[in-house]
């Protein structure tokens, strides 16, 4: 009886070594493919809109397009920080007088404005109408956030064998950085 145990200790052991390790790597493998595949379409994006200064329909719709050629869900944060520089001035008797001083104010646009002019409720107006274009000055920041919803099957395998449950995403990517000209 004893013996019988540890063959079938040994048969699971055996199973476990030449099947599922392997298919770890394997879809470990897929993560980061689908990590990369990420990584570079968020920055091909970003860098598209701060060369540009614009974001249109067609660009955002492609963007989530290719990142969701992964096989995986995403949720993508849209960040616009736009930068405006003031003079400072002093009244002085009724005369504005300049303080040699400038005001930087940061404005944050989310992800509901800029989609709300992408895609506006309004479903009249064509793809290439330019009031659904996004348009952003020189200087202004831009954000991209892109992270997987669900788990992927790496995740939820590891899970299931190691008894846990993984709540961080196993895709992450930030990319953005100022806007480099105005091509509108």
């Amino acid at each position: 009886m004893d013996r019988a145990f540890w063959k079938v200790l040994a048969f699971l052991l055996c199973a476990v070594l030449m099947f599922l390790l392997p298919l770890m790597t394997i879809l470990d493998r897929q993560d980061d493919i689908a990590y990369n595949i990420v990584l570079t379409e968020c920055n091909r994006f970003v860098d598209a809109c701060r060369d540009t200064g614009y974001i249109t329909p067609g660009m955002y719709s492609e963007f989530t397009n290719r990142i969701r050629s992964t096989g995986n869900t995403y949720s993508i944060k849209l960040s616009h920080i736009k930068r405006s520089v003031s003079p400072v001035y002093k009244q002085i008797n009724g005369v504005l007088d300049f303080t040699g001083e400038y005001e930087i104010t940061h404005i944050n646009y989310g992800e509901h404005d800029i989609l709300g002019v992408l895609y506006p409720n309004n479903p009249v107006q064509s793809e290439h109408d330019k009031s659904r274009r996004y348009d952003m000055s020189m200087g202004d920041l831009l954000f991209v956030e892109v992270q997987n919803n669900g788990k992927t099957m790496a995740t939820a395998i590891r899970d299931m064998m190691m008894f846990r449950n993984t709540d961080y995403p196993a895709i992450f990517v930030r990319s953005g950085g100022m806007i480099r000209n105005e091509a509108y």
